[in-house]
């Protein structure tokens, strides 16, 4: 017998609650209760999550997804997120071999706000003496790697996730 070819789920037909928390006005501009963006903030990519979600088991996703632009947008987003006991939840490129963009069950908090660092994704600084670099944590492998190249540099970290993946993600999994 042929394996039965189940369709993924149409977006208009993803289930979402409702978002239980707002931004603030001075932060409104940062986030969005979109249903694409908070149904893709709501798993990784790997097999476990690509299953749960070809089964439409969007049940808990974020409320909101920020997507900041400076330093200072991460910073008054984590501190709404500390005063109002919400769960912040930095995103990069999603792979989330971990599990680690999952919005945790757990009743101390008031909600979850996905922040998806994905314009934050440059190599600011460069010191070609100590070969030290200041880079922006939503930045992916290749690019990465792009904007090393001119100076002669590389990380030398290539993950088998490297082209789907962050150098924030990479840090904060310990990555091997």
């Amino acid at each position: 017998t042929d394996p039965k070819v189940t369709p993924p789920p149409r977006i208009e037909d993803i289930e979402l609650r409702k978002p239980r928390i707002r931004p603030p006005a001075a932060l409104a501009a940062l986030c969005t209760e979109d249903r694409w963006e908070r149904a893709t903030h709501t798993y990784g990519k790997n097999l476990r999550d690509t299953v749960r979600a070809f089964q439409g088991d969007f049940s808990n996703p974020p409320d909101q997804v920020a997507l900041p632009r400076t330093e200072a947008d991460v910073a008054a987003l984590l501190s709404w997120c500390s005063d109002e006991r919400i769960v912040a939840i930095p995103y990069g490129g999603g792979s989330s071999v971990v599990g680690g963009v999952e919005v945790p069950l757990d009743d101390r908090y008031r909600g979850a706000v996905s922040i998806d660092l994905k314009h934050l994704n440059q190599v600011l600084e460069i010191d070609r003496t100590s070969r030290a670099a200041n880079i922006q944590a939503g930045v992916y492998g290749p690019h990465l790697e792009d904007q090393l190249r001119p100076h002669g540099l590389t990380l030398r970290h290539f993950p088998q996730s490297s082209e789907f993946s962050t150098l924030g993600g990479w840090v904060a999994t310990r990555s091997g």
